[in-house]
């Protein structure tokens, strides 16, 4: 029987045990420069350019006090791979003795790694990555399987299987710390179902938030003895413009564009940064619907006005600091009546009703790369016969966001500004 040699031996043994024991194959783990605090840049004794941050003052240090412990980093990547980025501007220190005599003053040089913006960390190569994302500030391209169940306002009943879409996205969420509030803009969101070509868009929409802590105004009532109350509703609102769904899966010939659309709302629940809430929406919205989109191109005046309410309970969740999973659950009903046109006196119904997961499991360059998976389902009524269609999707696919930002968790003030 032949031998195994020594070295092959020896290496599947290494590798096998650094498998089984990750903790102990890595090196033990760096500690790393704080952010917040100042760096000094200095050469130490071998003549390399290091930055330093140790729990005294720059003003301090050398002193005949307690012994400082400092934190030491490469000022630059390895193998003359040229500077760090995400570093802070450090403080300058010329003397070519100074880290000679942090170490003859007693203070504990401690290898380190150099600092990073909050939301990112650095390898021990001296790469900044990104650790944390902000998914309401992105632009996304995504794809996705579309498996489809419908039935059309005549009750006949299918199921596609072979469905798929493309989507893309502009999303902006503006949090002002001093004036407690949140602004969210979508712009340029759609999809494309292949195949059949169903066309969804949103050209803009705009919603605002609050967490006010000064009181909207004061109720003074008189009813016994005089008391004054403080009323803040937490109420918000917004509105969108031009919403359009075109070829939907139970009304294949029918066009429906929302001309504009606008509600209060009211968060009956929210996190300290308004980024995850559950709010209620009540509103109305102005558009025009063609039950045969094909008359469109014949006349320009073909179609139905409609006005009508609409209303909504809508959420979104971030699990977890890193904003690296987020489950949205949205329901909405609205009752458009038709003001002009063939359909003109009729109402109709119609319901709408969306789970759906996002989590980032991959990042190129720092631009995350997300699964995601949704369901939905919807119900509306044929505005002549008052019959059902229906529709069930659920979509599987990626999204691949660009210029996410870190989430960083920003402390509200105790009142807004006035």
């Amino acid at each position: 029987m032949r031998k195994t040699p020594a070295p092959i031996l020896s290496s599947v043994v290494a590798l096998a045990a650094a498998l089984l024991s990750p903790s102990e194959a890595r090196s033990e783990e760096l500690p790393q420069l704080s952010w917040d605090k100042p760096v000094v840049c200095m050469r130490n004794t071998k003549g390399e350019s290091v930055r330093v941050q140790c729990d005294l003052p720059p003003h301090e240090l050398g002193g005949k006090k307690t012994p400082a412990r400092c934190l030491v980093a490469p000022n630059s990547l390895p193998g003359g791979g040229g500077e760090l980025d995400k570093v802070q501007s450090c403080i300058y220190n010329d003397d070519p003795l100074a880290f000679k005599k942090l170490e003859t003053s007693g203070a504990k040089m401690v290898r380190a790694l150099a600092e990073t913006p909050p939301g990112y960390a650095r390898s021990e190569a001296g790469r900044a990555f990104q650790v944390k994302f902000d998914l309401l500030n992105r632009i996304y391209l995504g794809v996705s399987w579309l498996p489809t169940m419908e039935r059309t306002k005549t009750g006949v009943p299918g199921l596609s299987w072979g469905r798929g879409q493309a989507e893309a996205g502009f999303h902006i969420s503006v949090l002002s710390p001093r004036g407690r509030a949140r602004h969210d803009i979508k712009l340029l969101e759609g999809t494309m179902a292949f195949g059949d070509l169903e066309l969804r868009g949103l050209l803009f929409s705009y919603d605002y938030q609050h967490l006010h802590r000064r009181p909207a105004f004061w109720l003074t009532t008189f009813i016994g003895p005089p008391r004054v109350y403080a009323v803040n509703p937490g109420v918000g609102w917004g509105f969108r413009l031009l919403n359009v769904n075109d070829r939907p899966p139970a009304f294949r010939d029918s066009l429906d564009m929302e001309f504009a659309e606008t509600h209060l709302s009211w968060n009956p629940w929210q996190s300290n940064d308004m980024f995850s809430h559950l709010r209620l929406e009540a509103g109305a919205d102005f558009g025009k619907y063609w039950e045969d989109r094909g008359l469109l191109a014949d006349d320009l005046g073909s179609g139905s006005y409609y006005v009508g309410v609409t209303s909504a309970v809508k959420s979104r969740f971030s699990l977890g600091e890193g904003g690296l999973h987020y489950i949205f659950l949205d329901v909405a009903y609205l009752r458009p009546r038709f003001v002009s046109g063939p359909l003109e006196g009729r109402s109709i119904n119609r319901v709408k009703a969306t789970m759906a997961y996002e989590g980032i499991f991959l990042a190129i360059n720092d631009q995350p790369l997300s699964f995601r998976f949704s369901m939905t389902g919807s119900s509306r009524e044929d505005v002549r016969t008052g019959a059902q269609g229906v529709e069930g999707t659920a979509t599987v696919g990626l999204r691949f966001s660009f210029w996410a930002p870190p989430r960083i968790f920003e402390p509200l003030p105790e009142l807004e500004d006035p």
